[in-house]
């Protein structure tokens, strides 16, 4: 999101609302939200695959069904994605954590629902900085160090009613004969596999881990078995997952990302293909509302640009894109209201309709132009008039996952 306002409020919203449950957080009684307007557009045979595969799931058919959500800075808090995911895996059950970022690593702010740790500074980029050194993969951020030494420290959090411990860690890094090999060990230090960089792999960039029992902390430690060669460690996201069916929901979140920095990060779209995607959801569009000159062709090309490759390299995967909410800019006499965010809306409904794409409408089911001041009224956002707060965020997901379901049912009534 917008980079002068994300880090101060988003580690505010960490700290003051992670222990809220969806349970409590009801949407009816705000009279603002536009209830009826809260529904998957486009879906009829945009989503049926996917609808198919969670009908398979919900009737025991089948094991595991992968999502991914793509986004900005709404999404790398995870109070938005993660309320869906909750809901997801109570219902259909809870296949693991998914995909996760040592964000903290990367000295940014990082979802509650694990912690990471180092012993030393890393070098780091996200993908909105595409002009600096690192190439990104599959979480848009990357670090990177020549600290020989150089450890990682993961420890998992259970979220109301899941168990997020892992069976099964991969890890996105470089591999080739200058990186550190990698040691995975145990809370007591026992080693519990190598990750050989130079080993020969399924492709070139995961090596993965099964382990005996379900693991709640783990620490990644540079082994440097080459020392003439070996110089470095690159990373770019870890899988965590266990052995039960049910949703395996991944979290792609970027402060301050476009469309059009997703496109131009090297590794993303081949590295994507390995999380074998069911549903790719798509939550962007209010960074670029705030772009002086906005031009809705241009916008256009660029969500074009980004869906396609996608599609071509998850061939398998129905697609879902939400609009971004209302929100507010600064101007000369103070705050007002962002006509783009509503320019934005449009191209992306546009885009989607033309091109036979599932969407749901925040914008639209938030109260459309200028609710934001009534999200804010509510303490459901925060004061920059672009942010939500961790309770707008957790309403947010309740509202898509009931939007989901409603397709879902639907789906189910006319396949009979």
């Amino acid at each position: 999101m917008l980079k002068k306002f994300v880090f101060p409020f988003l580690l505010l919203i960490i700290s003051s609302s992670s222990a809220q449950t969806t349970d409590s957080l009801s949407y009816e009684k705000y009279k603002f939200i536009a209830l009826d307007k809260n529904k998957i557009e486009n879906d009829f045979t945009s989503l049926k695959l996917f609808y198919e595969k969670l009908y398979l799931l919900e009737q025991k058919k089948s094991t595991r069904i992968n999502i991914t959500h793509i986004g900005d800075s709404h999404i790398q808090a995870d109070f938005f994605s993660g309320t869906i995911r909750q809901q997801l895996q109570l219902k259909y059950g809870n296949a693991g954590r998914g995909l996760i970022f040592p964000y903290r690593v990367a000295k940014s702010n990082e979802p509650a629902s694990y912690k990471t740790t180092t012993n030393t500074k890393w070098d780091a980029k996200r993908n909105v900085f595409f002009e600096k050194p690192l190439p990104i993969g599959i979480s848009g951020f990357t670090i990177e160090t020549n600290d020989s030494l150089a450890e990682i420290d993961l420890k998992i959090k259970d979220q109301p009613g899941l168990d997020y411990s892992f069976t099964k860690f991969t890890l996105f890094h470089q591999r080739g004969l200058n990186n550190y090999d990698i040691t995975v060990c145990d809370s007591i230090n026992c080693e519990k596999g190598v990750f050989k960089s130079s080993d020969k792999s399924i492709n070139g960039f995961t090596s993965e881990l099964k382990f005996d029992k379900p693991m709640r902390e783990i620490i990644l430690r540079n082994k440097n078995a080459d020392t003439a060669n070996q110089h470095s460690t690159r990373i770019y996201g870890m899988l965590l997952e266990n052995d039960s069916s049910g949703i395996l929901y991944n979290m792609i979140g970027v402060n301050g990302a476009e469309y059009r920095h997703y496109t131009m990060s090297k590794y993303f779209g081949e590295q994507l293909t390995y999380l074998n995607s069911d549903l790719i959801i798509v939550s962007m569009g209010t960074n670029e509302g705030f772009n002086k000159g906005f031009d809705k062709d241009l916008f256009y090309s660029q969500i074009d640009t980004l869906i396609t490759s996608i599609k071509q390299n998850n061939s398998n995967a129905s697609i879902l894109l939400t609009t971004p909410g209302d929100s507010f800019r600064k101007s000369r006499k103070g705050k007002v209201k962002n006509p783009d965010i509503k320019l934005v809306e449009e191209t992306i409904i546009s885009y989607c309709l033309k091109n036979n794409i599932a969407y749901w409408d925040m914008y639209e089911v938030m109260g459309g132009f200028g609710s934001m001041a009534k999200w804010y009224t509510a303490k459901l956002a925060a004061k920059d008039g672009v942010h939500f707060s961790g309770k707008g965020y957790k309403i947010q997901g309740n509202l898509f996952y009931d939007a989901l379901q409603k397709g879902f049912e639907n789906f189910k009534k006319n396949k009979h």
